[in-house]
């Protein structure tokens, strides 16, 4: 993946993260890693991301001033249901 294309990637609030979004974080213009969306509070304070390489979460608060980004549309956690034509 190459993480220096600034113009595909596109700042979001941390209450618009689903579970399961895949995501950009850096602070100061200094970049952290990529990797997945695995829990956040309900008022977007505190965001957990599983970091691509790394094997557990980590923690970060929205105070740290970390910023974070999405690359294309937001994921829908929900499975598609339904008979779909059947």
């Amino acid at each position: 993946m190459d993480h220096g294309k600034a113009p595909d990637w596109r700042r979001v609030a941390w209450t618009a993260l689903p579970m399961g979004q895949w995501v950009r974080l850096s602070r100061d213009g200094q970049y952290i890693g990529c990797g997945v969306v695995d829990g956040s509070t309900p008022d977007g304070s505190i965001l957990w991301v599983v970091l691509d390489g790394w094997p557990e979460r980590r923690m970060f608060h929205r105070e740290d001033f970390v910023k974070v980004e999405i690359k294309g549309h937001v994921v829908d956690p929900t499975p598609a249901t339904g008979n779909h034509g059947v």
